[in-house]
């Protein structure tokens, strides 16, 4: 294959055990397309992945070719040239009995002007199958915060995993949304919302949790309005709610609370995404919502679900 007349780009994703249908969903969210059987999504869209939280990087694609030499052919006859470039290689799988060090060696032996393997200006990135090769110049990679962000200084053995927060926060709004979670704990989505440059807002009815999370915000240097207040009477129009459900993880046996709660976030926002134990379908559904996707998150024996839903206009 030769230069794209229409950009083409490809996407690599994480594949965590179990979390496929979670990885599907983020990668249709933001690039409108799902990952084939090896991970990599092509798309015509082209999104900044350092928000990521499965899609490790985002590549325009160059060439698609069945073979070593055809690729080679392709990049002089393109007359390919960069400065300060790297070839980075992917197997897919890993197993895959191809000499990556060899094959980044050929490729750039191809490709015009000077190599820098440790500090590049322009990365190219071949990935490399049984069947083909995708080759092309990375333009963006996940900056994988959630790393940083799992080791905040405030948490509880309750608190949902920075990454899991990551995706739904992408599942839900885009940079620039106003964005709800009205039982913020210690914030750990509140803090991914932020750093993923959308307008934050928290709410806790317990004192400590505000104070959590508002000195975890203050240790990344990241900003939110986050307050003391009750699920229940929360008030305000926001784009989205995306909220890990207090009531659920404790497995409380006061269910008015929790119908109190999805009853009163209705009428804050347009789309809601709650993370529960439990099945949600029924109460979601008498309260007038409409449920778009049920995305399981299993770790070891227990399975999250993310519920996510439309209010129907009454």
């Amino acid at each position: 294959m030769t230069l794209q007349a229409k950009p083409i780009y490809f996407y690599l994703t994480a594949i965590p055990d179990r979390l496929g249908e979670l990885v599907t969903a983020e990668s249709i969210t933001l690039t409108g397309s799902a990952p084939n059987m090896h991970g990599i999504t092509l798309s015509e869209q082209c999104v900044d992945v350092r928000r990521s939280a499965y899609l490790k990087s985002c590549s325009e694609l160059l060439f698609e070719t069945s073979s070593l030499s055809e690729l080679c052919a392709d990049i002089r006859s393109a007359g390919l040239h960069a400065d300060e470039f790297r070839v980075s290689v992917v197997k897919k799988p890993r197993s895959l009995k191809v000499n990556s060090m060899e094959l980044a060696r050929d490729i750039g032996g191809a490709i015009g002007g000077s190599a820098n393997l440790s500090d590049p200006q322009t990365t190219f990135l071949a990935v490399v199958t049984a069947e083909q090769i995708w080759f092309g110049r990375c333009i963006s990679e996940s900056d994988n915060m959630w790393l940083a962000h799992d080791q905040r200084p405030y948490v509880t053995s309750s608190s949902l995993p920075s990454r899991l927060a990551r995706v739904l926060v992408n599942l839900m709004a885009r940079p620039g949304d106003r964005l709800l979670d009205p039982c913020c704990g210690t914030g750990t989505i509140v803090m991914s919302a932020a750093h993923n440059g959308i307008q934050a807002v928290g709410y806790d009815n317990n004192p400590r949790m505000v104070g959590a999370t508002t000195k975890n915000l203050q240790h990344f240097g990241l900003t939110a309005d986050v307050a003391l207040g009750d699920a229940r009477q929360i008030s305000g129009q926001f784009d989205a709610v995306a909220t890990d459900l207090p009531y659920g993880i404790n497995l409380s046996k006061d269910k008015s609370q929790d119908i109190e709660i999805l009853k009163n976030l209705r009428t804050c926002a347009p789309k809601v995404a709650f993370i529960d134990l439990r099945d949600l379908s029924k109460p979601l559904n008498d309260l007038g919502y409409q449920i778009d996707a049920v995305i399981p998150v299993p770790k070891l024996s227990i399975v999250r679900r993310i519920f996510i839903a439309s209010v129907i206009e009454a």
